[in-house]
């Protein structure tokens, strides 16, 4: 079914959406608890889906390259 959340809404926060045929989910990460960007906490809302947001990879891979380069560890 449709995302029931406006987008404007999802981007203002940062919340990642990825779909399978089973529905879709909305998937958020924490910036890195330490001075390494190695452990973060992922916090998912399932409308159906039973995935694990795989299509969001590349997006979670960039924000991780972009915090490493301003904490100046890239």
């Amino acid at each position: 079914g449709p995302v029931r959340v406006p987008v404007a809404e999802l981007k203002k926060r940062r919340i990642l959406v990825d779909r399978d045929e089973d529905g879709y989910l909305l998937q958020i990460f924490t910036k890195p608890l330490g001075d390494r960007p190695t452990i973060f906490f992922e916090i998912i809302e399932r409308h159906g889906s039973l995935g694990f947001g795989k299509g969001n990879f590349k997006a979670l891979f960039v924000a991780l390259e972009r915090e490493q380069d301003l904490r100046g560890n890239l």
